[in-house]
C-alpha cells in the first residue's frame, strides 16, 4: 500500500511533469477531519496538496467542488487551483503565505470575513443546490448502524421548521464550511479555502459555521456582517443552521467511527458524534420555545 508521501509524489508528478527528486514534501495543515493537506514544495516553490481522506469518496462530490472552483475563480476569493482530478477529488492549488484564521481572531479579522462573505454571498452566482435533506439522508444511508431515536426527534424538528418557514427564503452561492480554519488572511484580507461542501444555501448558514470551535465567534461575525446589533430572531437563525451542522457532522463522525478510522487516525469519531450530538440538542432546546411561540 502507498504512504501519504508516495501519493503526494505521484500528485505532484502528474501536476508539473516533474520527476519526483523535484518534489519536498514540507507539513500537514492542522485542522480538517476528512482530508490530508499539505504544503509541498516543487522545484523550490511551495504549493498545497490535498488528497481526500479514507472513506471520505462518499462524503463530498469532486465534480461539483470543481464546477464551483471554476465559478468562483473571477471572484479572488482562494487559492488558484493548478491541479483537480475530480474522479479523486486529489488537488494542487496555490500556497497563500498568511495567517491561519484558527489561531487569532481580531476585530479586524472579524470584519475582513464579513466582508469575504459578502462579497461571495453578493456575487448572484448560481451553483449547485447543497440539498440539506438530501444529503442527510444519503450520509445516514451509509451507517451500517441506524441513528438514534434522539437523533431523528432533532432532525424532525430542524426540518418541520425548515419546511414551513426556512425554506421559502432566498438562497445564495456559500462557502458551506466557512470554520475558522478554512480562513486564511494575507495582506488585508481574507480568503477561504475547502470549497467541498459549497453550494446554493442560506447566506446565514456561512456565517453559523464560522462557530465551529466556540458558538460565540458565530455571535460575533453575525454582528460584523449586518453592521448592527442583530435581533433576537437572527441570532435564533444562525442557532437555528448551526443545528443542523452539528447534525450532519454527528452523522458524518459516526460513520467514520463505523468504517474504522478511529484506530486508524487515533481520533476517537465515537465520542466526537456525541458531542456533536449533544450540541444539536443544547441548540434544540435554545430553540424549541421561541418557534413554537413565533
Amino acid at each position: 500500500m502507498m504512504t501519504i508521501t508516495d501519493r503526494l509524489l505521484k500528485l505532484g508528478e502528474r501536476a508539473f511533469l516533474v520527476h519526483k527528486d523535484n518534489i519536498l514534501v514540507d507539513s500537514r495543515f492542522l485542522g480538517g477531519m476528512s482530508n490530508y493537506t499539505y504544503k509541498v514544495f516543487v522545484d523550490g516553490n511551495p504549493f498545497v496538496f490535498r488528497l481526500i481522506g479514507d472513506k471520505g469518496d462518499v462524503i463530498v462530490t469532486p465534480k461539483i467542488e470543481y464546477e464551483h472552483l471554476k465559478l468562483i475563480e473571477h471572484l479572488n476569493l482562494t487559492s488558484k487551483t493548478i491541479y483537480f482530478d475530480v474522479e479523486t477529488g486529489s488537488k494542487v492549488s496555490t500556497f497563500i503565505d498568511g495567517e491561519v484564521l484558527s489561531k487569532n481572531l481580531s476585530n479586524n479579522g472579524v470584519r475582513l470575513v464579513a466582508e469575504t462573505l459578502k462579497t461571495l454571498h453578493q456575487s448572484n452566482l448560481e451553483g449547485f443546490d447543497y440539498r440539506l435533506e438530501e444529503r442527510l439522508n444519503h450520509y445516514e444511508s451509509l451507517l451500517k448502524n441506524k441513528p438514534t431515536d434522539a437523533y431523528y426527534v432533532l432532525k424532525d424538528f430542524w426540518f418541520n421548521l425548515y419546511n414551513n418557514h426556512f425554506s421559502k427564503q432566498p438562497k445564495v452561492f456559500c462557502h458551506g464550511d466557512a470554520q475558522r480554519s478554512n480562513l486564511i488572511k494575507y495582506q488585508n484580507k481574507v480568503y477561504l479555502l475547502d470549497w467541498e461542501f459549497s453550494g446554493m444555501n442560506d447566506p446565514y448558514y456561512d456565517i453559523a459555521s464560522f462557530g465551529n470551535i466556540e458558538f460565540k465567534d458565530t455571535l460575533i461575525l453575525l454582528e460584523a456582517y449586518l453592521e448592527r446589533k442583530p435581533t433576537i430572531e437572527e441570532i435564533n437563525k444562525v442557532k437555528y443552521y448551526r443545528m443542523y451542522q452539528v447534525l450532519q457532522w454527528h452523522i458524518v463522525a459516526n460513520y467514520k467511527d463505523e468504517v474504522g478510522l478511529s484506530e486508524k487516525l487515533h481520533m476517537d469519531f465515537g465520542e466526537i458524534a456525541k458531542k456533536y450530538l449533544n450540541f444539536a440538542t443544547n441548540f434544540y432546546l435554545e430553540l424549541v420555545g421561541f418557534y413554537e411561540n413565533n
